[in-house]
């Protein structure tokens, strides 16, 4: 960006070892906006020490607290305020943010996950006005645009940044079965369906395998299932850095996704910036990511013969296959720095 100088901005919100996707957006977006030359200020969220042992019960306390001193500590140091909250307890960042804000700041949030829905219709009459304090509310995927429309919020569309840069492509046509799942192992995106998935697949190709990424609440359960099953070719490696995922998804031939409540995963973009044919369930906005048939292949939520049928497909169809994994990369190219920055930058009133 030229002529900000060293305009100031402070980004809220998880950072990594947390997991999750929005800690690695937060630390994708940190990076590239002091590549541009911005001062930048990370206020993390997150507190893993309070999250172990009799600390549990007084994190959500210790979590406010820590979050309002450090805004008010560190205001000196920046103009912009980027707050990246999410539903439930995930929103208190941005009550938090307003109370510990003075004025001659610009507040600007962006609201991840796809639980807005039901967060907004139990809970819209505390958030609304929160929200409508706020200088830029930014949407991810213009289904979460619409939600904030019809609850009264406007809100400018600035989807997550991905260093597209980070996942070499390979063009894919005659597919091997050798499939990757790479989600949190919590119930929302249902990690139990890709095993039945598997099985589906590997009763017409029994040399079929399927790696997991992640960890969770259900990876106890999802280990029992596999032995108990007596599943071949499954691969639970448990929790990856960032850094580590180019080379899983390269040694994959097909991405998985089961989830039921979605937004703008930042799994399925990167799958397709590496080159992977995607099947995935239709959940919350993922069909304004992936269109049924153009860069993926979508099923109905829960239908786990249909996701399997969708990757039977592709096994079967080499053009196919090799359409969508060309897709893939397209559609993840839309979501660069490059792409993003400008609509980014207007919302801080520095466009």
């Amino acid at each position: 960006m030229s002529g900000s100088g060293r305009v100031g901005v402070a980004v809220v919100g998880p950072f990594p070892p947390r997991p999750g996707g929005v800690s690695v957006q937060c630390a994708t977006l940190a990076a590239h906006l002091t590549e541009a030359g911005l001062s930048v200020t990370r206020i993390n969220t997150d507190l893993p020490a309070w999250r172990r042992g009799w600390r549990r019960r007084l994190f959500p306390l210790v979590q406010m607290w820590a979050l309002a001193r450090r805004i008010r500590c560190t205001r000196r140091c920046w103009r912009v305020l980027h707050v990246h909250a999410a539903s439930w307890w995930g929103f208190m960042p941005a009550v938090v943010a307003l109370l510990a804000v003075g004025r001659g700041r610009r507040r600007v949030l962006t609201y991840h996950g796809g639980e807005a829905p039901a967060f907004l219709a139990r809970w819209g009459w505390l958030a609304r006005p929160v929200l409508r304090r706020y200088d830029a509310v930014l949407t991810l995927t213009p289904t979460q645009a619409r939600l904030f429309a019809d609850h009264g919020i406007l809100t400018r569309l600035v989807p997550n940044i991905v260093s597209v840069e980070r996942f070499p492509f390979r063009w894919r046509s005659r597919l091997r079965p050798r499939l990757v799942w790479v989600r949190q192992f919590e119930p929302v995106y249902r990690p139990g369906d890709a095993l039945d998935v598997l099985a589906r697949v590997q009763a017409h190709h029994p040399e079929a395998t399927l790696t997991m990424v992640g960890d969770g609440s259900l990876m106890p359960a999802l280990r029992q299932a596999v032995a108990e099953r007596k599943l071949r070719g499954v691969s639970l490696p448990g929790r990856l850095p960032p850094e580590a995922l180019p080379a899983v998804y390269d040694a994959a031939d097909l991405f998985l996704n089961t989830s039921s409540v979605d937004n703008l995963p930042l799994s399925l973009i990167e799958a397709g910036a590496c080159g992977l044919p995607i099947v995935s369930t239709a959940a919350g906005a993922i069909p304004d990511l992936i269109a049924d048939g153009e860069n993926g292949l979508l099923a109905p939520v829960g239908d786990v013969a249909a996701l399997a049928a969708a990757v039977l497909r592709l096994l079967a169809d080499p053009t196919l296959a090799a359409s969508l994994s060309a897709a893939g990369r397209r559609t993840a190219e839309r979501f660069t720095w490059s792409a993003i920055a400008p609509a980014l930058f207007a919302a801080y009133g520095l466009g």
